[in-house]
């Protein structure tokens, strides 16, 4: 044996420690598979067409039953919360924007001013 030859059982030991770290910290061995298990896996949802936004107004946004700030009040949305859009339309113009999203998962509307869209929003 060679003076510098890790002899074999810490070679395994180490190889296994390596391993265990790299799943720790979410990395996955070349030929493995990431999604785990199938009951692991991310769910299958009714929203894969909408398109995430994120509300960044200092207060709570309105949701509007049409694209103006003249049409009904159906709820609101705390600032920061994420929120799924549909697509856009162009409506009444909030502070310089005209832009107005329509909810994917419910019935309304929000002024995009104070939304920042998180992929590509299509027309309506």
């Amino acid at each position: 044996m060679l003076p510098f030859a890790t002899p074999k059982p810490l070679t395994t030991l180490a190889l296994t420690a390596g391993a265990a770290a790299l799943s720790l910290l979410g990395a996955v061995p070349a030929g493995a598979s990431a999604a785990g298990p199938p009951s692991q896996a991310a769910p299958a949802t009714a929203r894969s067409g909408s398109v995430d936004g994120q509300v960044v107004s200092s207060v709570p946004l309105r949701i509007r039953a049409a694209a103006t700030t003249d049409s009904a009040v159906l709820g609101s949305y705390p600032p920061g919360a994420v929120v799924h859009l549909s697509c856009k339309v162009d409506g009444q113009n909030v502070d310089g924007n005209p832009r107005w999203y329509k909810l994917y998962d419910r019935t309304g509307w929000l002024a995009a001013r104070y939304v920042v869209n998180l992929g590509a929003v299509p027309w309506c």
